[in-house]
């Protein structure tokens, strides 16, 4: 076994956290570590990472195995850039590589130097090393260090032009990023991940369960993210009560044995009460008649049972949100206009949205030739009672496109506007409408203009309770932020409902309770997220917002995600047309003859490539296996050369192939 914990047990004062933990993870395991906020999961993460100790029990990791723990907080080192960052976790490689560079400039310095004469003894000292070097250097895949991370950095929503970024400017989503390829990179025989899907959208966590699926090491994951789980988890480990029980995956087989072993418990549960209920009734009935030492004897058996009695499980309190009966606005409740949206804008004075910079930033790019921009020339129309989902990478312009429209910042060009009789209830990612000096009892009393009584009674159907309502709301979780912004929206009973990421920090089974009460909603909803789970609750239209251009699909987010693998897959004429007419997209038009002499053009380039590769790929194997049965007199200096060479020729090959064939299979779509 990689890693066994035994009893694990843990308090903080008074609060039990861990009361007699036990599993196992196996090399190479995907396992999901569940529970609702507050279980303990992040504590016992931290025991298994030996940054708290238990106080009784034991954690067992195999000898020699390497552990990789992605934190919430302070992932990443500061006062590096986010390459020399990503380069810490391969820097034995790296270093190797500096080495033969140090030896292949000594070696090409030397004016003595020649293969057929004999070596000076510091040159065969060099020469020795280089090779012996050298060796460990492929059997690290040494070559393909700096491309992996290059790689891995662009996967996790990098560009070219960040990684001469500070980690000290970096936002908290980039930090969260770059940590997980930093981790990625070190392939550790044991991978943590607490909560690593809060900052990344859909393309880069596709990519992350992808990685995953194929990774050799173990996986031990802590993730309210259900689609995620879906997609990785092998096996699940439930936190409840201080314990944890195993379940078999996936993890929808781990949803439906829970609930039907919570069905058997609460059954024999229910029996043992009718049965003790029968023997108390007999004890009370008989105990000073002639039956007494039955009586006697029936109690004896009722207490027995009552020490070993199986408890019904425990339903966990969840939010009572809801939302009253929706006022009718016009049909037409938002629409923009040819709208581009990007970095040149100025904020309105009173908006209060540019965080402190931000402004400075703006007026100069404004005196500058060009604005930044994230998208153009965008049509979209939101009707009444539409439910919206609004996707995208990061950094798209998802959060500023609704800013825009809400008229809390100017677009570059094009318009927008709001529809008649609508009343917006708007939820931002960054909960900035609460004072972080106020209580939330404070909050919904003086802001939402709620009475004490009514505002306790709402907080208490959002999980805040007794002393909790009076505490700053700086000293709050992410996740009771979040509520409480939501708690704020049922008071103001909005016809539009517009939600930026409700569901960071959120448990599942918060996640559940939001997912219920926004299909009982009856206005219109906009909602940005990476949730997949809760898009394909809630939606049945999608706007991807990219900076391509956007796609607006009449459909829900499951139906999007099947259009876009036909696409993909093997587009027809008319779904290439919809490619075509997307904003900011143009391509090459062919007549018929035309379009035949390119795709013979295309299948002698991709032929030729073809050739090519084959070709390197021969000489590469007939050179490694030189390098592997190296005689006395092999110039080992110019074989790595070679070696090098060729690897650097296929790797462009193969990516020169791969877009070829790509165009290729575009046109042979088009030629029907």
């Amino acid at each position: 076994m990689l890693l066994t914990v035994s009893n694990v047990a843990k308090a903080f004062g008074v609060d039990q956290i861990l009361t007699g933990v036990t599993f196992k993870v196996g090399a190479g395991e995907k396992v999901a570590l569940v529970g609702r906020n507050g279980t303990g999961k992040t504590t016992l993460l931290r025991i298994i990472t030996q940054q708290y100790g238990p106080d009784k029990g034991s954690v067992n990791l195999a000898r020699g195995a390497k552990v990789g723990y992605l934190r919430q907080e302070a992932p990443v080192t500061l006062g590096r850039t986010v390459l020399e960052e990503a380069q810490t976790a391969m820097e034995a490689q790296l270093a190797m590589r500096r080495r033969l560079d140090e030896l292949e400039t000594s070696l090409a310095g030397s004016a003595s130097f020649q293969p057929a004469e004999p070596a000076t003894e510091s040159m065969a000292a060099d020469l020795e090393e280089y090779a012996l070097l050298h060796e460990h250097f492929l059997e690290a895949e040494g070559y393909s260090a700096e491309r992996d991370i290059r790689v891995v950095l662009l996967r996790m929503g990098f560009s070219e032009g960040d990684f001469d970024k500070a980690t000290d400017k970096l936002s908290g989503g980039e930090k969260t990023r770059l940590a997980i390829a930093r981790l990625l990179l070190e392939e550790p025989d044991l991978l943590i991940l607490d909560e690593p899907t809060n900052h990344l959208d859909l393309q880069a966590t596709e990519w992350l369960e992808g990685w995953l699926r194929q990774y050799h090491g173990a996986v031990l994951l802590v993730s309210h993210d259900r689609a995620f789980l879906e997609n990785t988890a092998e096996r699940v480990l439930e936190m409840r009560d201080g314990i944890v029980k195993s379940y078999p995956g996936p993890f929808a087989k781990f949803l439906k044995l829970k609930e039907e072993e919570d069905a058997r418990q609460a059954e024999v549960a229910k029996q043992q009460d009718r049965e003790i209920a029968k023997m108390d009734e007999y004890v009370r009935r008989f105990m000073n008649s002639q039956r007494t030492a039955q009586a006697r004897g029936r109690q004896k058996l009722m207490n027995r049972l009552i020490e070993t009695k199986v408890d019904a499980p425990k339903k966990d309190r969840g939010m009572a949100a809801g939302f009253g009966k929706i006022a009718r606005s016009g049909d037409v409740v938002m629409e923009a206009e040819k709208l581009s949206v990007g970095f040149a804008f100025q904020a309105k004075s009173d908006s209060g949205i540019l965080p402190e910079g931000r402004q400075d930033a703006a007026d100069t790019l404004r005196q500058d030739a060009g604005a930044t921009v994230l998208f153009k020339d965008l049509n979209w129309t939101v009707r009444f009672g539409d439910r919206w989902g609004v996707i995208g990478e990061n950094g798209s312009g998802k959060s500023t496109l609704i800013k825009v429209v809400l008229g809390l910042l100017d677009p570059l060009s094009g318009k927008s506007r709001v529809g008649s009789n609508v009343t917006i209830g708007y939820f931002s990612q960054d909960t900035q409408e609460l004072d972080p000096d106020q209580s939330p009892l404070d909050y919904l009393v003086y802001d939402c203009d709620m009475l004490p009584a009514e505002a306790r009674n709402l907080l208490g159907r959002f999980l805040f309770s007794g002393d909790d309502v009076y505490r700053q709301i700086k000293t709050l979780s992410g996740g009771e932020k979040n509520k409480l912004s939501l708690a704020r929206l049922t008071n103001l009973n909005p016809n539009l409902l517009i939600l930026d990421e409700p569901t960071n920090h959120l448990d599942m089974d918060s996640r559940e309770a939001l997912a219920k009460v926004m299909q009982d909603y009856k206005g219109t909803l906009v909602l940005i997220s990476h949730d997949r789970w809760l898009l394909t609750q809630v939606t049945n239209h999608t706007l991807d917002v990219r900076r391509a251009g956007p796609v607006v699909f009449n459909g829900s987010y499951l139906d999007f995600r099947q259009w876009q693998a036909r696409c993909s897959q093997s587009p027809t004429p008319s779904q290439a047309r919809v490619e075509a007419d997307k904003p900011g997209k143009s391509e090459p038009t062919f007549t018929p003859r035309e379009l035949s002499k390119e795709i013979d053009r295309l299948e002698n380039v991709v032929q030729g490539i073809e050739r090519q590769v084959s070709a390197d790929e021969l000489a590469l194997k007939e050179l490694e296996g030189e390098l592997a049965n190296l005689p006395t007199t092999a110039d080992v200096f110019a074989l790595t050369q070679e070696h090098q060479r060729l690897q650097e020729s296929l790797e462009g090959a193969l990516s020169g192939w791969e877009e070829q064939s790509t165009k290729l299979e575009q046109l042979r779509a088009k030629q029907g």
